[in-house]
């Protein structure tokens, strides 16, 4: 399904009955790595993904910021007329929906941050730019091979090679000028107030995730007034496709 945001026609998929929740994927993804936690929450709630713009189907025109991709599902929202939702962002789309729930309150119900973000150091944000400067240069194809083996944990690398491969052609996907404008955002990502986040929020992270690791899950969760920290076992930072039915426990745990 396809709706137009401010000049840019915007991909998301559907499903399910029920109240709402909305995932917002990472830094080179797409609305595919929900596919199964969606797939196991649809008997209960009505779950709507989105490609954000310059990911997966979604188009590209205009700045990428995480202030932009926020606004962008705030309208998605409003566009598909949902009440206060559950927002869950991934990595990157966990700094979207941490934005969106402090700054439209009354459009998050509660938030659900996998893989979350709290604040990049500068040399982290550096070396952002300068994977962006690489990309634009070389292409995705000379980074996917050392961004694949830190990006789930060994034992998914051993147990689900057909599922890490099919990750590596979901990176190969992105074109290349979007993935460094996206890495730049990222970079740029502004400081979010969390302890004016008023929503009930969970943290959830992988015991292998290198990318953003327990200790970054319990900053963000120190700083936010009601939250909680989950942690899966034998899970590196891509859980959602790791451990979709793991997340999606998590998640309606959390919702009960």
């Amino acid at each position: 399904m396809y709706a137009d945001i401010d000049g840019n026609t915007m991909h998301y998929v559907s499903y399910g009955e029920g109240p709402p929740i909305v995932f917002i994927h990472g830094l080179g993804g797409s609305s595919n790595i929900w596919h199964g936690v969606m797939q196991a929450t649809k008997q209960h709630h009505h779950g709507v993904a989105l490609d954000l713009r310059g990911h997966g189907r979604s188009q590209g025109r205009g700045k990428f910021s995480i202030e932009g991709w926020a606004k962008d599902v705030q309208k998605l929202i409003h566009h598909l007329e949902l009440p206060a939702v559950t927002l869950v962002g991934h990595s990157l789309g966990s700094l979207v929906a941490q934005h969106l729930a402090q700054n439209s309150p009354d459009t998050v119900d509660q938030l659900v941050l996998v893989g979350g973000i709290s604040y990049f150091q500068p040399p982290t944000a550096d070396a952002y730019r300068e994977r962006a400067d690489l990309v634009e240069k070389e292409g995705m194809d000379v980074l996917v091979e050392p961004w694949l083996e830190g990006a789930v944990s060994p034992q998914t690398h051993a147990n689900h090679s057909g599922m890490v491969g099919l990750l590596r052609e979901l990176f190969l996907r992105n074109e290349p000028q979007f993935y460094a404008k996206s890495c730049r955002a990222l970079a740029d990502a502004p400081k979010i107030r969390r302890d004016e986040l008023g929503q009930p929020t969970l943290i959830v992270t992988g015991a292998h995730d290198r990318s953003t690791p327990l200790a970054m899950a319990e900053e963000i969760s120190s700083s936010i007034p009601v939250s909680r920290v989950k942690v899966l076992p034998d899970v590196g930072h891509w859980s959602p496709l790791e451990a979709p039915g793991a997340v999606a426990a998590a998640l309606l745990e959390f919702l009960t």
